[in-house]
């Protein structure tokens, strides 16, 4: 007879087809836990750090243009100026570099925000991108310099880069990137400087020489900023990678037991007991 109670079938049949709910660690979101910003910003203050400190420690000791092998054909360090990105993209557009550079720390801010406290790798990643994506827009901001020739002892000229400290006596007092207490003035005539202007520059210095049949394997000098966004984009791109193949893979709410089943298309032992009310008394 009806009781209008659900049936043992029905019951079994509900408690298969209901998922169990997330852990309140998922729901919840990583900007609400400490444990995720200790993460973040642990990383994120000590690559910056290491970035900025590696930077100023090379060009106060090699100088522009230095050069020093630590390990022959595999690592040394070179010091450049980039007033561009990456492959020399943009020289000179210190103003857009600025502002793409806020907008990636709004979107990896966004990011964090989006994930749960469970994700600790997921934080370390952005983390080291926050480092690298600051330490690349200080350089942008406060290395701001111009190009200047200045005569070498050989009668020649060389391209060295200089920081504007004044105008007297009808010049423009200039000091050659990066100042020292003992380092001295270059004086250039307003004529000179009239069509200059201050650019924004990345420090970068470090050069892997490796050589293939095409030539060097990898041309560009750079610096610990880049590599930190190269390896937290990395680390993104995969975990981002293997997350969609798992929300792929992992049956919808409410599917029929014979597409949750191992098997596709046929339906698991589970169901075919319930298809059979009698199965479940069955000693």
């Amino acid at each position: 007879m009806p009781t209008g109670l659900p049936s043992q079938t029905e019951s079994a049949a509900a408690e298969l087809v209901l998922e169990p709910a997330a852990p309140a660690a998922e729901q919840r979101s990583a900007i609400l836990d400490v444990s995720s910003h200790v993460r973040l910003w642990t990383v994120t203050a000590l690559g910056l750090a290491v970035d900025l400190w590696s930077k100023d420690r090379a060009f106060h000791v090699l100088g522009q243009g230095g050069r020093r092998v630590l390990i022959e054909n595999v690592l040394e360090f070179q010091t450049m100026l980039n007033p561009g990105a990456l492959f020399g993209i943009g020289r000179g557009q210190t103003t857009f570099f600025i502002i793409a550079s806020i907008l990636a720390l709004g979107l990896v801010m966004w990011m964090f925000a989006q994930n749960s406290p469970r994700r600790r790798l997921l934080h370390l990643a952005l983390g080291a991108i926050l480092a690298g994506a600051l330490g690349n827009m200080y350089d942008r901001i406060f290395v701001q310099l111009v190009p200047h020739p200045v005569r070498t002892a050989g009668g020649g000229y060389v391209n060295r880069y200089v920081i504007p400290t004044g105008q007297r006596d009808g010049f423009i007092h200039a000091r050659e990137y990066p100042p020292t207490r003992n380092g001295a003035e270059i004086l250039i005539s307003p004529e000179a400087f009239a069509d200059k202007r201050l650019v924004g520059y990345v420090r970068d210095f470090i050069k892997i020489p490796t050589k293939a049949l095409w030539g060097e394997v990898w041309p560009w000098v750079f610096n610990v900023a880049d590599s930190l966004l190269v390896c937290g984009v990395l680390v993104l791109a995969g975990y981002l990678w293997v997350d969609r193949r798992h929300t792929s893979a992992r049956p919808a709410p409410g599917a029929p037991a014979a597409e949750a089943a191992d098997l596709p298309g046929e339906p698991s032992d589970e169901a075919v007991s319930l298809s059979n009310p009698a199965e479940l008394h069955r000693p």
